[in-house]
């Protein structure tokens, strides 16, 4: 008897249709709340990938996809960095978190700062 619900088990799980990985993919966005779109892939996709472009220390580019092959890469250049990583999972691409970059934060910070400096007491 269990050896005939394992056959009728394994059949059933062989003539079920595949279910093809699901990733997230967008095209060159700025933020990754705007890259939340679903995408079933092909059967022959087996990653899901996200590419992060950092131009000069204060713009991050966003975009992620499906593909069959998938090399996670890191390349540097004058102006900025190219960033790819891969995943297997289904929506294993979900983050596209990047944190403020030092320029951005050094800018931020002197802004403060120089607030401060000019800041009167009892005048508003």
């Amino acid at each position: 008897m269990k050896a005939v619900l394992l056959a009728l088990l394994a059949a059933d799980l062989a003539l079920q249709p595949g279910h093809a990985l699901q990733c997230y993919s967008c095209k060159a966005k700025v933020s990754n709340s705007d890259c939340q779109q679903v995408k079933n892939c092909s059967q022959s996709d087996t990653q899901c990938w996200t590419e992060r472009i950092h131009a000069a220390g204060l713009l991050t580019i966003l975009s992620k996809g499906c593909t069959s092959h998938c090399v996670d890469d890191s390349q540097d250049y004058y102006v900025g960095e190219k960033n790819v990583t891969c995943c297997s999972t289904n929506l294993c691409n979900a983050s596209g978190a990047h944190t403020l970059q030092p320029a951005v934060t050094i800018l931020l910070l002197l802004t403060s700062l120089g607030g401060l400096l000019f800041w009167v007491p009892g005048q508003l």
